[in-house]
């Protein structure tokens, strides 16, 4: 089963939602095991599935998990590493509250680690004013929904938060 057969079996429901659940939560949290990207391996992805895959899954999460590896090295340095820990993890959020359809995350990953796509990056003391030392881009997101619960019409925080989707693969079809 190549990936995209794999999406669609998820979206389907012929896939568990749990086992899709859990093969996403590894793909936004294994990278958060290693200081930077230059160890982690696809195998490392695998040890941590509940359960045994069929060989035609783990294909599919091979080449998945395969991406998710690609993105590491290109993101290998520590800096950049940390940031795409932040951007894989809001992404990961963001899908399960059904903001982030999976097939655009995949694409995403997909462009990403093939460097036709960059990671979001910010100057945040430009964009706020000042923000604290190690404010992030979940930070961000964070500080730009809790100023739209004050004021939902508040459209310097409504341009921010759709930049922001755009950049980590929202197309706002979800």
């Amino acid at each position: 089963m190549k990936l995209q057969q794999w999406i669609d079996a998820a979206l389907s429901g012929r896939i568990g939602e749990e086992d899709v659940q859990h093969a996403l939560w590894l793909l936004s949290n294994t990278p958060l095991l290693y200081d930077g990207g230059e160890t982690i391996s696809v195998e490392d992805y695998m040890r941590g599935l509940e359960r045994q895959p069929s060989a035609e899954e783990s294909e599919a999460l091979d080449e998945l998990f395969g991406m998710a590896v690609s993105l590491c090295r290109r993101y290998a340095e520590a800096a950049d590493y940390d940031r795409m820990q932040d951007v894989l993890s809001l992404q990961f959020d963001l899908w399960a509250r059904g903001a982030l359809r999976l097939e655009d995350w995949i694409a995403w990953i997909r462009e990403a680690a093939a460097g036709t796509m960059d990671l979001p990056a910010y100057d945040f003391d430009e964009v706020l004013g000042s923000a604290p030392e190690g404010f992030m881009i979940q930070d961000f997101h964070d500080e730009l929904n809790y100023r739209l619960e004050d004021a939902p019409d508040d459209e310097w925080a409504l341009s921010h938060l759709d930049e922001l989707y755009r950049r980590v693969g929202v197309t706002g079809k979800a």
